[in-house]
């Protein structure tokens, strides 16, 4: 992700509020609502080799995702929604939860045995 240092200073860098994941959403909806154009650069090939924080505490890790996501509809969403869509976005985020956590614990677990 790269952005110019001042864009980054006014828009105040990163929400702190976030602990993992959907601070780079969050970041890059500031920046567009701050008048600057946000392009994807999808032939762009990145290797990313599978986060430690994944493998070491898949839990904490599947819990600030999913965390993030509402925060963000919270913080960008919510208040154009009524009270039925908000709960079934909430219901959406946090039903996935478990099966979630327990695909992330097994594929953690199944990456100790290897």
């Amino acid at each position: 992700m790269l952005m110019p240092l001042r864009l980054f200073a006014r828009i105040g860098g990163f929400d702190e509020g976030y602990r993992l994941h959907a601070e780079d959403l969050d970041l890059c909806r500031r920046a567009q609502e701050a008048g600057a154009f946000i392009a994807v650069a999808n032939e762009v090939r990145v290797v990313h080799v599978r986060g430690v924080s994944s493998r070491a505490r898949p839990l904490f890790v599947e819990w600030h995702k999913h965390r993030g996501l509402w925060r963000y509809f919270g913080k960008f969403e919510a208040a154009r929604c009524s009270g039925l869509t908000q709960a079934g976005v909430f219901a959406a985020i946090w039903l996935r939860f478990p099966f979630a956590a327990m695909r992330a614990l097994l594929r953690s677990r199944s990456r100790e045995m290897a």
